[in-house]
């Protein structure tokens, strides 16, 4: 069971509200709400009071949160189509560089593989700066870290 939410914060440019909740266990559980709130605009440095990500969990969840919004429309939808990208983030969860795309799935066609490509980057760009703590920002800088994105939707089982 969840109990009252911590603390909400627009995630982003993403259209969504990142909100951390406490489950009756003591974990941390991150959703979203309200996906058709307005688009903020982007800004260099993370907001203030915004919940503030401090271990690569945080980070993957963060950015699932963020690929979830910028998925491919359904109707062009692949199920299982994988893009894994390389990115490396500054002390302050800034991406470092271009991310780099290490796999994508083969035998997709060549529209669809740059419908992900594209999809992937968004997510990426609306993410970003991360709103990291000190402390995962020192452990991460310049450290390349490997993201995967699955499409998940229309998957036999889910």
């Amino acid at each position: 069971m969840i109990g009252a939410l911590a603390r909400c914060a627009a995630f982003a440019p993403c259209a969504a509200a990142l909100c951390v909740a406490q489950a009756a266990d003591g974990s941390l559980v991150w959703r979203v709400e309200d996906p058709a709130a307005p688009q903020p605009q982007p800004q260099s440095q993370p907001r203030p009071g915004m919940p503030q990500l401090n271990t690569l969990r945080d980070v993957g969840i963060a950015l699932e949160i963020c690929w979830r919004a910028n998925e491919p429309p359904l109707a062009q939808a692949r199920p299982g189509m994988t893009v894994t990208m390389m990115l490396t983030f500054t002390r302050s969860g800034v991406l470092l560089g271009e991310p780099r795309f290490t796999y994508v799935t083969r035998e997709a066609s060549a529209e669809t593989k740059a419908l992900y490509e594209h999809a992937a980057v968004a997510a990426i760009n609306a993410c970003t700066p991360l709103p990291i703590t000190e402390a995962l920002g020192n452990a991460i800088a310049g450290r390349p870290h490997i993201m995967r994105f699955m499409d998940q939707r229309n998957l036999k089982g889910t």
